[in-house]
């Protein structure tokens, strides 16, 4: 590949309104940049069905190439320390290339070191997760980090979160692969994650650096999540969770699949359930992973394990507390509807257990069990 057409490969990338899907198609179908560059509007438009709109800023992108086409990386690391990994380059992960539509274009901030990284597993699951699902969570992942094994997660709340966290407590390699560009947090609420991540471990992402969060995007996302890494490990799912997407790319391109069974009460592992009807590995212990993708990790213990927890619960808080370990973060309102309780029995139920710092309340007006916080593992 000559300096030229790797100047248009991340040029390309960086068209506003330009589509990555509507883009690796393109270049499919033109075969390089330099081809797509010097093809008239009507080939695009035969190529594929483009919106007008969208022909129209391509054109007007082209037109700009000759005078800022060189201009357009160096302008990213300085203004951000964005950096550009295009495929072909030695940088480019080869694990993307099992996909078949990989990525033409990745942006990256933090360190990049860890692109050379030839294996890792991946950590997913539901935004809505229970504290069962964080306390597994946090403890196959301490285990990953403690034994040098990247982890790959998509920063999202919930599990994701936890994910990253933990390795990044253990000062581990911890990977996030955003649904919008590396300058942008995305959920807000992550932005001290997010500098973290920046500071310590790795952000990627195939859409423009500045580019928002949108809902398509996090599907496309979930490929790289699974491309990336050489198994992925569901924690916790509910029938319609993102991390069951990411589970179906990975078995698509011959990754193994782990899950983390739970309770079978709950909703929020209906399609970790499924998964494991359907053929995935239940993950009983991380020092399998540790085992297999790094070495043996050292001793993870908890001298206060789940039952001792719930055993510092009062009698008449037992159930609420259950229900949360089980389920939770929960709204009053849910949990009245759930218990069969008068609303107003449930608040005065939190208030005692905020005061006895058993549950916090999460900024969106959820409540989460807090004794697993303290578990040391």
């Amino acid at each position: 590949m000559d300096e030229r057409e790797r100047t248009l490969r991340v040029y390309w990338a960086l068209c506003p309104g330009l589509e990555p899907s509507t883009y690796r198609k393109l270049f499919a179908y033109f075969g390089s940049a330099q081809a797509l560059s010097e093809a008239p509007e009507e080939a695009w438009a035969a190529a594929l069905k483009i919106r007008p709109q969208t022909i129209h800023r391509m054109s007007a992108w082209r037109g700009r190439a000759d005078r800022v086409a060189n201009r357009c990386e160096s302008q990213l690391a300085e203004s951000a320390g964005t950096i550009c990994v295009v495929q072909g380059d030695d940088a480019y992960p080869p694990r993307l290339l099992d996909l078949f539509d990989p990525p033409i274009v990745l942006f990256a901030r933090g360190n990049a070191d860890y692109l050379a990284v030839d294996h890792g597993v991946a950590v997913v699951g539901t935004r809505r997760s229970s504290s069962y699902g964080l306390y597994a969570t946090k403890w196959i992942c301490t285990s990953l980090a403690r034994a040098g094994v990247p982890v790959y997660s998509g920063m999202a709340l919930g599990i994701d979160q936890c994910a990253h966290e933990a390795v990044l407590s253990e000062h581990g390699a911890g990977i996030a692969i955003l649904g919008c560009g590396v300058e942008v947090c995305y959920p807000p609420s992550n932005e001290p994650l997010y500098r973290h991540l920046l500071q310590d471990g790795l952000v990627l992402s195939e859409y423009h650096p500045q580019s928002p969060a949108a809902k398509h995007r996090f599907p496309e996302r979930n490929r790289l999540i699974a491309a990336l890494s050489s198994a992925t490990v569901v924690v916790q799912a509910g029938e319609k969770s993102g991390a069951l997407r990411t589970a179906e790319f990975a078995l698509d391109i011959g990754r193994d699949v782990y899950v983390v069974p739970g309770p079978i009460t709950s909703k929020s592992f209906r399609g970790s359930h499924q998964l494991l009807v359907d053929g995935a590995t239940p993950l009983f212990d991380p020092a399998v992973l540790a085992e297999q993708f790094g070495s043996p990790p050292q001793p993870v213990q908890s001298h206060r394990n789940a039952a001792a927890v719930m055993s510092k619960v009062p009698d008449h808080l037992l159930d609420l507390a259950s229900l949360l370990v089980e389920e939770g973060p929960l709204r009053p309102g849910e949990i009245a509807l759930m218990i069969a309780a008068p609303p107003g029995h449930i608040h005065a139920k939190l208030l005692e257990m905020e005061l006895e710092r058993l549950v916090h309340r999460l900024p969106d007006g959820r409540y989460q069990y807090a004794a697993t916080d303290h578990m040391q593992y």
